[in-house]
């Protein structure tokens, strides 16, 4: 009996040292960081017109460990159907070695969403506003750029807030308006007249610059600043001072019903200009012998202001703890989300050197310096999906660079790898056109109103007639948008160009 209390004992005692220590390992706050220090590696051209193309063995990547990534991809994909890349764009010094297209919706030289990857491109069009004369600096008030705004029982401590404080997403006030809270507060903001009155009207819960807390009302204002500063909408300044100059001909860009461009998200780009983006950042800033950003604004965005494994507590619309939220954002944090060791000026920054501009869904703009390697992900993923192409980016695309140096060819690989870089192909088996039912009979051609709701929906309508292969879809949104596209009912999409982007419809009866 004595030896078995003593053997529990040791057992206890070694799980307590345990537990300890993991609590130690939760609660210590994160360590301060600098970025990866290195001297970029010029390119022998500059892609304005076109990335060239080069096998993987050429640039000192191996064929067959894309492959293998591929391979993982497939794996994972099947695991977890939410986690849907479109494509996937690998180049390392400066040539395209991996080009690979998953969604025959979205095949090569095709615009996407890049959802918050947007904020990294704010984030340099306040610094090329900086080095032009149009920002004083990024201790500037907030409040000062909107002096002529009138701003009711506005918390005192707005005033402190500034242009810092925007852009390492430590404003200190409560705006709620993240993907943790369901965007909450921006659906608020977007149901207003004013999203800017709105924005400044939030109470301020902590000190400016000491709490990260990731908000897309602090992107929001960085375009209503630069359109307050340079007396051009933000899209134009863009165009002029950083799209055009990188060869970047086709953008779309939402504004807010005020004409202020969406900074925050609302942004379509080709997987391939996004990567000029990347390139231009691993650049620092220079392209094509033009210094289009400030060197000095590229170190210090990709510089850790906020660590956000250190702020997990997520608060209700009373500015109180919300616990039940915040215990699951801490084991988010702390386990799952990756890309939370730094936070720089709008982008997410990790200990090794890497640096990503992230979006929801899973778009990635990938840099890593040391490998001299930019990797671009586009996907239509969900849940625990869009987190995944991280693993590929870390666990196999970067494990692929074995040289720094051409290695000797694999044709066989190679061959493969290319094979594997267009989308598969859409079905062209047609089904048989059903008879309408009596339900399309009734519907068709009526207008059926929405209740109000976050997106601004408004109403729609079908229209079906007897024997057609395809019917039309139209709706209004935003109070404006008027969108009208055919839905295929034979089995094959209907292909719908439209002011506001393109759709790829197709629909049956059930």
């Amino acid at each position: 009996m004595k030896t078995i209390k003593k053997i529990a004992l040791i057992i206890f005692s070694i799980l307590a040292v345990l537990f300890l220590g993991f609590l130690a390992l939760i609660y210590i706050p994160s360590l301060t960081f600098e970025p990866i220090a290195y001297k970029p590696i010029a390119p022998d051209y500059w892609p304005t017109e076109g990335f060239r193309i080069s096998t993987p063995e050429k640039q000192g990547m191996d064929s067959a460990k894309l492959l293998e990534m591929l391979n993982t991809y497939e794996t994972l994909h099947a695991e977890d159907p939410g986690f849907n890349i479109d494509s996937i764009t690998i180049i390392r010094h400066g040539y395209i070695v991996a080009d690979l297209y998953f969604n025959p919706l979205f095949p090569e030289n095709t615009k996407h969403i890049i959802h918050s990857c947007t904020k990294s491109i704010m984030s340099a069009l306040i610094g090329i506003a900086i080095e032009q004369g149009h920002i004083k600096d990024v201790d500037v008030p907030v409040i000062d750029f909107f002096a002529d705004k009138e701003i009711p029982n506005m918390d005192p401590r707005m005033a402190e807030i500034t242009l810092r404080d925007l852009l390492s997403m430590e404003t200190g006030w409560r705006s709620r308006d993240s993907f943790l809270y369901k965007h909450s507060g921006l659906f608020a903001a977007q149901r207003t007249d004013d999203w800017v009155k709105y924005t400044l009207s939030l109470p301020v819960d902590v000190k400016p610059g000491v709490r990260f807390d990731y908000s897309n009302l602090s992107s929001f204002l960085l375009s209503a600043i630069i359109q307050e500063t340079t007396d051009m909408d933000t899209l134009a300044f863009a165009r002029k001072n950083l799209f055009d100059p990188l060869g970047i001909k086709d953008v779309q860009w939402e504004f807010s019903p005020q004409g202020i461009a969406i900074g925050y998200a609302r942004m379509w780009l080709k997987p391939h200009d996004m990567a000029k983006f990347g390139m231009l950042y691993l650049q620092k800033g220079r392209w094509n012998n033009r210094q289009l950003i400030p060197s000095e604004w590229v170190k210090e965005s990709l510089t850790p202001h906020a660590y956000p494994k250190n702020y997990h507590d997520m608060l209700d619309e009373n500015g109180k703890k919300d616990a039940e939220m915040s215990q699951r954002n801490w084991i988010a944090t702390k386990f799952i989300r990756p890309f939370n060791d730094g936070y720089g000026y709008q982008w997410w920054l990790e200990r090794d050197g890497t640096y990503t501009a992230l979006g929801v869904g899973g778009q990635y703009i990938m840099v890593s310096p040391e490998e001299n390697l930019i990797v671009v992900f586009t996907s239509q993923s969900k849940g625990m999906g869009v987190l995944k192409p991280a693993k590929l980016f870390h666990d196999n695309i970067r494990k692929a660079v074995v040289s720094d140096e051409e290695i000797p060819a694999t044709p066989a690989a190679q061959k493969k790898l290319m094979a594997m870089a267009p989308p598969p192909a859409l079905s062209l088996k047609t089904s048989e056109v059903p008879d309408l039912p009596n339900i399309a009979r009734e519907i068709s051609g009526k207008t059926y109103s929405l209740q109000a709701n976050n997106w601004k929906y408004d109403n729609f309508r079908f229209h079906f007639e007897p024997g057609s292969d395809y019917a039309s879809f139209s709706y209004t949104a935003k109070e404006s948008d008027v969108v009208s596209y055919k839905i295929g009912l034979d089995g094959q999409y209907r292909f719908t160009k439209t002011e506001i982007g393109s759709f790829a419809a197709k629909g049956s009866w059930t």
